[in-house]
């Protein structure tokens, strides 16, 4: 056939499919994949019998603009939005009515045991709250302002510290679900415990009624919704406790996805808390009444949406059905697809999976890194176990602390080459771990000799890499550039480098090749998605162990502790020198797996090889009722 007539036969049907491209909202999928196979048919015709025409190059760039029209992300409709908080959440807290219950019966004995604490013993704040917290507030009762705290700092400055370290809290509260729902349980004592302190010790210095009229108007949201993130909790852990039919692991991501579900109605409630304490709670000349008309208003809300709303339309069939999890069959194993174009939130769930089903490069690894770093650290430092890493008191304690992890002193004047050759091959370990994942015959483990050479060029992304880690714990005085060196340059940088890396490695050994190429495959959403999980996910790991939580740990275990002076500082700065290092060097395995990935998934956007390659398998088999036959 000529060019000229295979061009106008089919001209009518090229057009309807560029319609249908430019008008993707109201497309029908089974048109447009009835027309994608034809348009693969046109093109493989093409190739054949125009090779060197520009109708070959025409039906080309139209076969990839569906490919990617089929996999990109879709845009979230508002109606899905407004779904989920009219009808989804209320089903869910319904649904998870018990474990809101259970949440706030730990909540409220975790707050009785604090008042009667501070009861018994008048000295209780200052083992909560700590000294410097109660002295100042001493000091500021005796001026007759007793709440001049929320005054101290401008109001949106407050407001954004606020509302982050809440949101930290909260999302600890719930990820922690993830130990069975323990940690969901030790937190929510912790808080309830605090609160009581805190509340009794302005009563038992006769200001009890000022401080309530003043903490509640931001806290009666503020406690809420970590009472709330507590059932997100045991929801998320309820999994491994109570599979049912399922398998531990199937039964673990259905609850993890509602847990994470009722957490993100929280977040909201979480920031406008933040936006109360930040700008209204500083007002404390505003009469009684005002005041506390505003904290009965937030605590029927509270209530009327998380509480009485679900009960109300359970109650009138507002659910007519159950809410239907994406759920897996308990024989189903999940296959990592590595010529799939995915998602961050994909990217992320099959770095997880290939962490799973790979336990001896999971444990091994980040256990014999965490075992050398410190053997490296402790055994040829010239000074005092307990000197050799300090973790000051507070909540970035441990972050001050692990930034000598990552840089040469004159104790220790190799940590940041030890650092670099740990992480180079970690590194390794993980780009191994995804080649047996492949059945790919190009993605089978490669001979001793490459591994090498490839393992020394590793050696670059990994310094760069200790360079991110420790500007991200260094000590910054002012909070937002300490935000953006602790989270917002590790979220963009680190999985740039991990890319890299992987692309050294899968693909190219000269790295100015190699850097040029990760700039043509980097999607900046994908990016920042899989980098702010990553990174806040460790960023969380390390506030606990920030926190008075791993202090009541390491407490739990002093009776393995020699008695002697000074034996328990050493056990604490042992024991939190290896909690961090297995942290970070678990971050940086997910993160190493998320740039491997990434680098799997953009070079199909890019190339499109999988795509070329079923283009050529089409028309050499007919299906004939089922049956494939030669052509």
């Amino acid at each position: 056939m000529k060019e000229t007539k295979f061009i106008e036969q089919n001209r009518e049907k090229w057009t309807e499919f560029e319609q249908i491209l430019r008008y993707e909202s109201q497309t029908d999928p089974d048109k447009l994949n009835n027309l994608f196979i034809q348009i693969t048919d046109d093109l493989s015709y093409a190739r054949t019998f125009y090779p060197n025409r520009s109708v070959r190059m025409y039906l080309n760039g139209l076969g990839q603009k569906v490919f990617h029209n089929i996999y990109k992300g879709k845009r979230f409709p508002a109606e899905r939005l407004r779904r989920f908080w009219t009808d989804e959440l209320p089903q869910i807290m319904w649904e998870s009515r018990r474990a809101l219950w259970v949440s706030f019966g730990l909540f409220m004995l975790a707050f009785t045991v604090g008042v009667v604490s501070s009861m018994i013993n008048p000295d209780f704040a200052r083992i909560i709250l700590g000294n410097e917290y109660v002295d100042m507030t001493l000091k500021n009762i005796e001026s007759n302002d007793p709440m001049a705290v929320y005054k101290d700092s401008g109001p949106l400055g407050m407001t954004v510290g606020i509302a982050a370290n809440n949101l930290f809290v909260a999302l600890r509260t719930a990820i922690f679900g993830v130990i069975a729902s323990i940690g969901t349980a030790f937190i929510m004592l912790y808080n309830g415990v605090m609160v009581g302190a805190f509340q009794y010790f302005f009563i038992q210095h006769g200001v009890g009624w000022e401080s309530f009229l003043t903490i509640w108007i931001h806290g009666t949201l503020e406690i809420g919704a970590i009472i709330i993130a507590g059932a997100a909790g045991l929801v998320a852990g309820s999994g491994l406790l109570f599979p049912g039919t399922y398998r531990r692991t199937q039964a673990f991501q259905i609850t993890m996805r509602r847990g994470l579900k009722i957490f993100i109605g929280v977040v909201p409630i979480i920031i406008l808390a933040a936006i109360f304490e930040g700008f209204l709670t500083r007002f404390t000349g505003t009469p009684p009444f005002i005041r506390g008309t505003f904290i009965f208003m937030s605590l029927f809300f509270m209530v009327w949406y998380f509480v009485w709303l679900p009960w109300h339309k359970a109650r009138t069939g507002g659910f007519r059905q159950p809410i239907h999890d994406k759920e897996l069959p308990p024989t189903r194993e999940h296959v990592i697809d590595f010529t799939e174009i995915k998602t961050a939130g994909e990217i992320t769930s099959d770095a997880f999976t290939v962490l799973l089903r790979n336990p001896r490069t999971t444990l091994l690894g980040v256990l014999g890194t965490t075992a050398i770093f410190a053997l490296a650290a402790f055994g040829f430092s010239t000074v005092k176990i307990s000197n050799t890493f300090q973790f000051p008191p507070g909540m970035f304690g441990c972050f001050d602390g692990a930034t000598d992890f990552f840089r040469n002193s004159t104790d220790l004047p190799y940590l940041f080459y030890l650092q670099t050759i740990l992480l180079a091959g970690l590194a390794l370990a993980a780009f191994r771990a995804l080649e047996q994942e492949s059945n790919d015959p190009d993605l089978q483990p490669q001979p001793l000799a490459r591994l090498l050479a490839v393992g020394l060029l590793l050696l670059i992304p990994s310094a760069l890499m200790v360079l991110v880690f420790r500007f991200q714990f260094e000590d910054n005085t002012i909070a937002l550039t300490r935000l953006f060196s602790g989270w917002l340059f590790p979220v963009l940088t680190a999985p740039v480098l991990a890319l890299w890396a992987a692309i050294l490695y899968f693909e190219t050994a000269n790295p100015f090749v190699a850097i040029v190429r990760t700039f043509r495959l980097v999607r900046f959403g994908q990016l920042f998605m899989t980098g702010f999980f990553t990174v806040s996910l460790g960023m969380l790991l390390i506030f606990f162990l920030s926190s008075h939580i791993w202090d009541i740990v390491l407490q739990f275990f002093s009776w393995l502790v020699p008695s002697g002076a000074g034996n328990m500082q050493t056990f604490t700065t042992l024991a939190t020198t290896c909690a961090v290092s297995a942290v970070l060097y678990f971050v940086f395995l997910l993160n190493i797996l998320g740039g491997a990935l990434q680098y799997f998934s953009n070079r199909e956007v890019i190339d499109a090889a999988s795509l070329f390659e079923g283009i050529e398998k089409v028309g050499t088999t007919r299906r004939i009722r089922g049956l494939a036959r030669e052509q």
